[in-house]
Parts: structure tokens; sequence; C-alpha cells
């Protein structure tokens, strides 16, 4: 087995001291003919500097800590993407952290980001996690927010979010426009997005001389729930003798459930029911769903800079969607 250089052994080769040598990795002030038999030194040598050291002496890691509520989601797989792109531009590595939706999960894996003083903390988690990032932004731990906004944020402390009413409205505006007029919603959970979502979309109808009954809305935690929520909806059309002819989901996340719930029930998309939902993924477009978009590259690339960029903040940053309208709301056969 080959012994990995220490930085003694650079010292030595190079003939300096260990110090020096420091200097020269670190960007410290050194002549030119100094740094120059350093840098030669180190690749004769092929060494490596230590991170974890390097990490002692500056009080924290190079590591961008990332807290991911469900990377079943399409929406995260983007996301994650854009952060590691900035990451490595930055000589950083991404250490992911998923909860499955579980609060203790959040909690605990924050705790631990801090613990592993992290270079920085981008979280999706619910409010539950607040008081720590908090924490952390205020000793200087630049943390970013994923999905919601946070009210009186410290310096340090960001927020990067969808314009969820707009995506709502977008909703209601394009189902309308292809003839649509009793439209069920499929929710997950009481998060905000979940909530300005469908507001967005009460809203618009409303603007648009379209009902939208309480009982309009179904939740699912999960996606067993998925088929008894969207045969609820179904239900209740019938009984206020307003059958269904849309029905959207609000989460990218219970996508492909809600659309099999559908079709095992022998109902045709478009034909019977109009189906749109949130956020694009391959097979949306093989199927022809109509999907709003999310730019979740562009959300991850924000967040990392942010971390890495470490501005006065608090910045918070509000993303527009996007509809991609394709033929699952019977765009083809509007007149």
């Amino acid at each position: 087995m080959v012994k990995r250089a220490t930085i003694g052994d650079v010292a030595a080769d190079a003939g300096v001291s260990t110090a020096t040598v420091s200097r020269v990795i670190n960007g410290g002030a050194v002549t030119e003919a100094t740094a120059t038999r350093v840098r030669e030194a180190v690749a004769r040598l092929e060494y490596t500097p230590n991170a974890l050291t390097k990490g002692v002496f500056a009080g924290r890691s190079s590591t961008i800590g990332v807290v991911i509520r469900d990377l079943s989601s399409p929406f995260y797989l983007d996301l994650i993407r854009g952060i590691d792109e900035v990451a490595t531009a930055n000589d950083s590595l991404v250490m992911l952290a998923n909860t499955f939706r579980r609060v203790d999960r959040e909690v605990a894996q924050v705790r631990t980001m801090d613990e592993q003083r992290v270079r920085g903390l981008i979280v999706t988690t619910g409010e539950e996690t607040d008081g720590r990032t908090r924490r952390m932004a205020e000793n200087d731990t630049p943390c970013v927010i994923i999905a919601r906004s946070v009210p009186d944020a410290p310096p340090g402390m960001h927020s990067i979010s969808l314009d969820n009413v707009e995506a709502g409205r977008l909703m209601a505006v394009h189902l309308a426009g292809c003839g649509r007029s009793s439209i069920g919603v499929v929710a997950s959970g009481r998060r905000p997005s979940q909530i300005q979502r469908t507001a967005g979309l009460r809203q618009a109808l409303a603007d648009l001389g379209l009902p939208f009954p309480k009982d309009a809305v179904a939740v699912a935690e999960t996606e067993d729930e998925v088929s008894g929520a969207v045969g609820a909806l179904l239900d209740r059309g019938r009984v206020r003798g307003e059958p269904l002819d849309a029905i959207v989901c609000t989460t990218g996340r219970l996508t492909v459930a809600a659309h099999a719930a559908l079709t095992a029930r022998g109902i045709a998309i478009p034909g019977d029911i109009a189906f749109l939902t949130m956020d694009d993924f391959p097979w949306a477009a093989a199927l022809g769903i109509t999907v709003i978009a999310q730019p979740a590259y562009q959300m991850g690339l924000r967040a990392a800079e942010l971390v890495v960029d470490r501005p006065r903040g608090p910045v918070e940053l509000v993303f527009a969607p996007t509809l991609l309208a394709r033929t699952s709301c019977g765009e083809h056969q509007k007149t």
C-alpha cells in the first residue's frame, strides 16, 4: 500500500516549513519562487490537503448540508441538481438527508448538520426546525428555507419559494379555458404551498364566476390515501348534482397515484375528466399530462449561491410558475 503524502513530506521536498506549505495551499502571502517550489512538490508527491483538518482550523467544514422532506417528489431531484452544480464549482460537497416527511427526523437532521458545522444549510423542512436554523444563521451559518417564506428572518436566513397563488390561478384559468367548470382538488396536508395553491385556484374560479364548494378539496397525506380521496371527490360531485369534469393535484408527489386512481375506475382522461398536476417529469410529457412547472433547478442554483455568496440578508426570492399545456385537459378539443 502506497503511503499517503503528508504536509510534512511536501515541506521536506520543497525545503520549507509546514507553515509555509499551509500558506501556499490556503492562498497566503509567500514569494513566487517559494510558492512554485511548494506547488511542484505537491504535484510530485500527489499530496491532497486534509479537508477535515482545514475545517477544524476554519471552525466549519466545506460541506453544504441539504435536508429534504421526500425524495420521491420530482421537484427535489432537480433542486438537488442545481445545488450540487454550485457546490462543485465552489469546492464543496453536498451532505444530503431525507426526512421521509417525519418531523422528528427533520429536527434531528438539522441538529446533526449544525453539529457538523456545515458551510451552509438548505432545508425543505417545516416550521418545527426554524428555531435551530435561526440560531445557525445568527451564528454565521447561512441557512436557506425552500418552498415557504420565513417571517422576521434574521440576517443569514433566506427563503426561496414559488408564487403558489399564481400556480393555483394558472390551473383555474387553464381548466376554464378548456371548458371545465366542476373541479376537485387532491391536496397533500396543510403545508403553506398547498393552502396557497388552493386559495389561488378558488379565487380565480370566483373571478370567472365558477363554483368551488368547500368539499371540493380532499386531503391525501400518502400515496395510499389518494384513491380514497379521488373516490370521495367523485362521490361528492355526484351528490351535488355537479359531476366533476376536472381533477387537480396540488403536489407532484401524488401525481402517479391520482392518475392511477382515475384510470383504475375506467375514467378516461381527458374524455371524462381533465387532469392537471404540479411539477414536470419525463413521463408526464409522454402521457400528455398538463402540469404547472416549478423552476426547481434554478431554485437549487440560487439556494446554493446564497450559501456561497453569504449576502447580508435576509433574502427572500419568489419564482414564477409555468403552465406546460399538453392534452390531459382536453386542449385539443378546444374550439
